[in-house]
């Protein structure tokens, strides 16, 4: 499959949690299965941690920095990461594109 379609497909999942209200450690789990990436053990018990939080719950500093935790979490040489841009969005994340 092509690096091109995975893309779509983590932008597609990253968009469904990012709309919804809470954040979901399965999407990334999903993601990073497909990508072959295994994230940093750190990042990823604080994402895990996180999963089912409503992102209106979250403390704000918290929320401006899951973007950040996100991108490391899938970072991978293989993949062209930086093209999956969430941001901090009042109380929610949004994602935007490249």
């Amino acid at each position: 499959m092509s690096n091109e379609i995975k893309m779509m497909a983590a932008q597609a999942a990253l968009r469904k949690m990012v709309e919804g209200n809470s954040f979901s450690i399965c999407t990334i789990d999903t993601i990073a299965e497909m990508l072959d990436v295994k994230p940093d053990r750190d990042t990823y018990q604080v994402l895990r941690t996180l999963h089912c939080v409503h992102y209106n719950q979250m403390p704000p500093e918290l929320l401006e920095k899951l973007p950040e935790l996100i991108h490391k979490a899938l970072t991978s040489p293989a993949f062209e990461a930086s093209r999956i841009n969430v941001v901090s969005s009042g109380r929610g994340l949004r994602l935007i594109k490249n």
